[in-house]
């Protein structure tokens, strides 16, 4: 028996590494065009479709249905699963897993508390995990502990996606482009956070350094 490692699509990871996970679609919304994540728009063209389009793109979380259909593949050969996702505050696909692994007495599921490449470290961990041979209940544990672990910082070059959001209004998203804003976020149990300013994008990377630096630098291990 094998345990298997299952994440959601937003989970991000080297492309060489991608067969090794069972990966779950969410749907991406741009207006009335309905794409499956990973299947009928790759990241580039989502990016694209970003930069041509008025609306800002919505997504809907993966359903306890298609959690289930993987979940029962797994079961029927004898192996057991852990499930990373995407944070449960940024989405309901952790409580659609959770929804679908009740049925299940091998599968657990793991909140991320984290995104992108921040979900990603931890699925890849979870990876290692398994190829050391630690049972499924013992990877989830371990990644509970290891998720404080992970810091995500990002420097946002525009304040555009956030007017088009509505996470501020039209007039600090016009002020802060004048003054060519870069904010600094960060993820902290599942919810994001600014933590910090510059004017520009030489400051803006000088700032990102700054705070990655202050965060304990960057692991390569």
């Amino acid at each position: 028996m094998s345990v298997q490692i299952i994440v959601d699509s937003t989970v991000d990871m080297p492309e060489r590494m991608k067969d090794r996970f069972r990966i779950v679609p969410l749907t991406v919304h741009f207006g009335a065009e309905e794409f499956i994540d990973g299947v009928t728009i790759d990241k580039h063209r989502f990016y694209e479709r970003l930069v041509e389009s008025d609306e800002l793109p919505t997504t809907s979380q993966a359903s306890p249905a298609a959690f289930d259909a993987i979940f029962s593949d797994v079961a029927s050969v004898g192996d057991s699963a852990v499930v990373v996702t995407l944070a449960s505050k940024f989405s309901g696909t952790y409580q659609s897993a959770c929804i679908a692994a009740a049925e299940y007495d091998n599968i657990y599921v793991v909140d991320s508390k984290s995104a992108a490449i921040g979900s990603g470290i931890l699925a890849e961990y979870a990876l290692e995990c398994a190829d050391k041979g630690m049972d499924a209940k013992t990877i989830a544990e371990t990644l509970e502990k290891k998720r404080d672990e992970i810091c995500l910082i990002a420097l946002l070059d525009t304040l555009e996606y956030l007017k088009k959001g509505g996470r501020i209004s039209k007039t600090v998203a016009f002020a802060g482009g004048l003054l060519n804003i870069k904010p600094v976020i960060t993820v902290v149990d599942g919810e994001i956070q600014v933590i910090g300013k510059a004017r520009g994008s030489k400051q803006g990377n000088n700032l990102l350094v700054q705070k990655i630096h202050e965060s304990g630098g960057i692991d390569f291990a």
